[in-house]
């Protein structure tokens, strides 16, 4: 086989890879980015890593099961933040505009804040798939769970993710 054709083969082959090969799952480390909020405030997240639990909850102000998602989160929040955990919103920008994500979040009073991924970058960088998606991590930045729906956490689920 001559190299220009094994070229156009592994190319071939690499656009035709599903996205979800280079998405991040339970056992990997979640990706540190820095952001600033909704409420102008820095997020880094590099400084979260290795300290506390996070949820990050990617989510679009389109979405119906957004939504019913949000009072989940809010309830987590009131219950482990107080504990340790970091909880941070990124609104993945797709069809999406800051306008739209403040009325959302007000409308649907999230609690936590919100980043809003203008050039999809943070959701690239996370090979997100659809929304809601939810990725939980432990103290270390594993990822623990990764679902398109909020989980149940307990106080013993929570000290493991503590450790």
């Amino acid at each position: 086989m001559t190299t220009i054709r094994r070229f156009f083969l592994i190319i071939s082959l690499l656009l035709l890879l599903p996205i979800s090969a280079f998405a991040l799952n339970q056992g990997d480390p979640l990706k540190a980015f820095s952001a600033t909020d909704m409420d102008g405030k820095s997020v880094d997240l590099a400084s979260v890593i290795g300290n506390k639990p996070i949820m990050l909850v990617f989510w679009a102000s389109w979405c119906p099961n957004c939504r019913s998602e949000v009072p989940k989160v809010n309830a987590l929040r009131k219950k482990f933040q107080q504990q340790g955990m970091q909880f941070l919103g990124v609104n993945v920008g797709h069809n999406d505009s800051v306008a739209k994500a403040r009325r959302f979040m007000d409308k649907y009073q999230m609690s936590y804040p919100v980043v809003f991924d203008k050039d999809s970058a943070i959701s690239h960088e996370y090979a997100i798939q659809g929304v809601p998606t939810v990725l939980v991590a432990n103290k270390q930045g594993i990822i623990v769970f990764k679902n398109y729906g909020v989980p149940e956490i307990t106080d013993k689920d929570f000290a493991q993710l503590n450790k």
